[in-house]
């Protein structure tokens, strides 16, 4: 059961975790939603090597034999989960937007901001002018709030160079952080984003895009393992992704794709037929385009929070669930939609997309884990990473609904403490 494994021996373990009230493994077996997050009650949890070594309840852990363990961390009765896996960000950027969402809130839209020159626009021009330090120290404040709201694995996208040279060094900023942060960055080449202004058409950038960055991408000391693209009416075609989407497979990438969140752009059944790891957003996927998601085991990433920031439809999670879908959640933290907490993307989840609790946390873990194409985090379970996060509420159904303060009190990445709270 839960994969719990066993443990005997006399030597010294590194770290024993004992007294949680809900040990939630994200690892469970069964039908239901409740049944896959295999939560424990009155859970123990034994780590060496920065891996789970055993998983069980306090009273099977009584009556194991070992030597005492290096240390003991108390979950004082309250809630321990996975740690969250964010699986779409575009934390890495210079400067800020802030009075955008005073234009919204007047009427203007994403798609018209970004038309006149703001949007992602305004956020290159201010990424380019950076250097790749000064976007790492102003993107490490923004991984370090993520990981105080506990999480222990990040993708992190490119997008706001737009040039070679500038993704490169949008690139080099990404490992400085991965080098600096304490926790997993996986990053993620998002080679078309918006149209930079020195072009005159998509098209063409497409086809620099693919000629000259993707090639220089690929060979680069910081190669990231996916290539993204943005299709949307008035950004990037069906065409023209499907062509990028093609040159970078035959890269060796695997494949994202930012898809139908403006107007249905049939880029959910492109992400099926280009065997992408995950598409993302699909507020306004068709019904064909999500039965073929769910038919190529597409990982459909859902992002709330930006539907509430750019006031767009929420996504279908229902409709995705029923045709199969997998569905993961991510924050989407950008110069947009500045959100840097998974437990307020779990409670618009459970209130926009009607996502139950269940579906919500494992969102934010063993589903938001395949979107990024990793099976040792995002669950609990033995031969896993020990990734995981203590919290200060009594139960799973408590991280959607208790919204507003920090109730994280300590994260964990491979049995090491990267964040503790200070009461």
């Amino acid at each position: 059961m839960f994969g719990r494994g066993s443990f005997m021996g006399d030597r010294m373990h590194d770290l024993v975790l004992i007294n949680a009230g809900e040990l939630v493994t994200c690892a469970g077996s069964g039908g239901s939603d409740e049944e896959k997050l295999g939560a424990i009650e009155d859970g123990a949890m034994v780590v060496d090597g920065g891996r789970v070594a055993w998983i069980g309840t306090a009273r099977e852990l009584k009556r194991k034999s070992f030597g005492r363990p290096k240390r003991t961390i108390d979950a004082d009765g309250g809630l321990v989960t996975p740690g969250f896996v964010d699986p779409h960000t575009h934390l890495a950027f210079a400067g800020s937007r802030e009075d955008e969402l005073e234009r919204k809130a007047r009427g203007e839209s994403y798609v018209s901001i970004l038309a006149g020159g703001g949007g992602i626009q305004r956020t290159v021009r201010e990424t380019r002018k950076a250097s790749a330090r000064r976007i790492a120290e102003e993107s490490s404040e923004r991984l370090l709030q993520l990981v105080a709201n506990g999480v222990t694995t990040a993708e992190v996208k490119t997008g706001y160079g737009q040039s070679t040279r500038e993704e490169l060094k949008m690139l080099q900023a990404i490992e400085i952080l991965r080098k600096r942060s304490g926790v997993e960055v996986v990053s993620t080449f998002l080679g078309l984003h918006a149209k930079p202004p020195e072009f005159g058409d998509p098209v063409e950038y497409v086809s620099y895009a693919i000629r000259d960055m993707l090639p220089r991408v690929a060979s680069s000391r910081n190669r990231p393992r996916f290539s993204d693209c943005f299709c949307e009416e008035g950004v990037f075609s069906r065409e023209g992704c499907a062509r990028y989407l093609r040159a970078s497979r035959e890269l060796g990438f695997e494949l994202k794709i930012h898809a139908d969140e403006f107007a249905d752009s049939d880029g959910a059944s492109l992400a099926a037929s280009a065997g992408c790891t995950s598409a993302d957003h699909l507020g306004r996927s068709n019904a064909a385009g999500v039965e073929a998601l769910a038919k190529g085991k597409v990982v459909a990433v859902l992002l709330p929070g930006t539907s509430l920031y750019s006031s767009i439809p929420f996504a279908d999670a229902r409709e995705m669930a029923r045709a199969g879908c997998t569905v993961a959640l991510g924050t989407d933290l950008s110069p947009n939609s500045w959100i840097e907490s998974p437990q307020l993307v779990m409670g618009l989840a459970c209130t926009g997309l009607k996502m139950t609790p269940a579906e919500a946390l494992l969102g934010f873990t063993v589903n938001a884990a395949k979107a990024i194409s990793r099976d040792d985090v995002g669950s609990l379970h033995v031969g896993g990473a020990a990734d995981f996060a203590l919290h200060s509420v009594p139960g799973y159904r408590f991280l959607p609904y208790r919204l507003g303060g920090s109730y994280v009190k300590s994260v964990f990445k491979r049995g090491r403490e990267v964040y503790s709270r200070a009461d």
